[in-house]
């Protein structure tokens, strides 16, 4: 029984261990908003580029950070030499929900896979930002 106890312990570890590292080694910029009710937010979240244009996902349009951007048209990341403001467009076309699911892929390989086991992101939306300002 304590074997048992110490392999499910075990595999939990690792399957957190894999998850963080998943998330967030590597391609990660901070999104700064602020919710409805007036408190900071921050959120790691990846990004893409292509064709000197930033991408960020939406994984889902009810997440805390995409909520807090309703009636907004900026946002400010920090991060991967991104630092700054940036005007964005919410695309909300099949196509481009296509388009960021592939974008996503091709830059984290696995990871994206992984995390696509984990969260459903049949409703993500695409996310496209140009700088206004840095910081």
């Amino acid at each position: 029984m304590k074997r048992l106890a110490s392999g499910t312990f075990s595999l939990l570890v690792a399957f957190v261990v894999v998850t963080a590292v998943a998330l967030e080694i590597s391609g990660v910029v901070t999104v700064h908003t602020v919710s409805a009710a007036g408190a900071n937010r921050t959120t790691h979240v990846w990004f893409v580029e292509e064709d000197s244009t930033l991408y960020l996902e939406a994984g889902n349009p009810q997440n805390p950070w995409v909520v807090d951007l309703i009636g907004e048209d900026e946002l400010t990341l920090s991060g991967q030499n991104l630092d700054g403001r940036y005007h964005f467009v919410l695309h909300t076309s099949a196509e481009s929900h296509e388009r960021i699911r592939r974008m996503m892929r091709e830059k984290y390989g696995w990871r994206d896979a992984w995390i696509g086991m984990l969260f459903d992101t049949s409703a993500s939306r695409m996310m496209e930002l140009s700088r206004t300002e840095e910081t």
